[in-house]
């Protein structure tokens, strides 16, 4: 029997309750995938139908000027 992993992911979100950073996360698959959280500092927990946080390599975006704007140069 073959066991495929996925990456593992870090998640970039704060506690709602007391914001500490250390959010502890899964997810488990009843009916669809269920995200469960958990603070360590406030022991708060809760879960989401959507994934809880970012990914820790988030999509980059590229800006783009706003219609009639135009770029300055520099003064160097």
């Amino acid at each position: 029997m073959q066991t495929a992993l996925s990456i593992a992911t870090r998640t970039l979100t704060r506690c709602l309750v007391c914001g500490s950073a250390e959010v502890r996360t899964d997810e488990v698959v009843d009916r669809g995938v269920i995200f469960l959280a958990e603070c360590p500092r406030c022991e708060h927990r809760w879960t989401a139908r959507t994934p809880i946080g970012s990914p820790s390599r988030p999509a980059s975006r590229v800006r783009q000027p706003a219609d009639g704007a135009r770029e300055v140069a520099t003064a160097a």
